[in-house]
């Protein structure tokens, strides 16, 4: 047998037929060449200064906008990325987004180093902005002037007890620098079917910019809502507006009584 297959060779050889070559082992080494979609998503998306502002500004506010992220090279494959993309580190992502508006044709945005959640969604961002509100600003604790016996036609004056005007304050909102910009509103319920809504949180006598004249005696629930606004620039995009607002809530019982004559000497 072994001899059958050695002439089999030879005569191949002599006929000028090439043996069958070994097969090449595949290359599967992944470069910029070879793009693929990374993160795919809608809505707008907050990208990083390193893009430029006109692209950013587009995809921040993009609602109706589909997204995708392609992955230009890997970061642990080497010389598989360049230039600024060697600055990623091996737990960043080089990525060129794309965005598509309603009807329209797909843009190129530019390219960025993302971390391994890829480009940050305005939503999301939003959300937490939520939070950080609800963290830093003052609890609403409201209390009302005389802290007992109101008497029907004479004021009964309130406070909410927080600062007015715009709060400013920087914070670190899904590794992106935020400087969040918060304004409150006051919206009063005095119980009796009457309701202001004011840009001040009221005060102490002799203050009475937040105050109600009850005109019968009785129990009464007052309610106020402190519904705090805010705007923020994102890594130095912006002033962006956070479109569903804040909102305390907090109740306090007045009790009016009678008014009597009193007789005196």
């Amino acid at each position: 047998m072994t001899f059958r297959l050695v002439s089999a060779l030879a005569l191949l050889l002599a006929l000028g037929v090439a043996a069958p070559a070994a097969p090449a082992l595949a290359d599967v080494t992944v470069i910029g060449d070879d793009a693929q979609d990374a993160f795919v998503g809608s809505g707008s998306l907050l990208l990083p200064s390193s893009m430029y502002d006109h692209g950013r500004g587009e995809a921040a506010n993009c609602p109706g906008c589909s997204w995708r992220a392609v992955l230009q090279c890997e970061m642990n494959t080497a010389g598989s990325c360049r230039g600024p993309a060697r600055l990623c580190g091996v737990d960043g992502s080089w990525l060129r987004v794309y965005l598509t508006r309603p009807g329209g044709s797909e843009i190129d945005l530019g390219a960025a180093c993302f971390g391994p959640n890829g480009p940050v969604s305005r939503d999301d961002a939003e959300e937490r902005i939520r939070e950080v509100i609800r963290e830093v600003m003052p609890r609403l604790a409201p209390v009302r002037q005389p802290a007992d016996g109101a008497l029907p036609h004479l004021p009964v004056i309130f406070d909410a007890r927080q600062p007015a005007g715009t709060q400013v304050s920087d914070h670190v909102v899904v590794d992106l620098p935020v400087r969040l910009s918060v304004t409150p509103r006051w919206v009063w319920s005095f119980g009796d079917g009457a309701s202001v809504v004011t840009d001040v949180p009221g005060g102490r006598w002799p203050d009475r910019s937040v105050s109600h004249v009850y005109d019968r005696s009785g129990h009464h629930d007052v309610r106020v809502q402190a519904v705090w606004s805010a705007t923020y620039v994102v890594d130095g995009l912006g002033p962006l507006r956070v479109d569903d607002p804040v909102i305390q809530e907090a109740q306090l019982p007045v009790s009016v009584g009678e008014g009597r004559a009193v007789l005196v000497r």
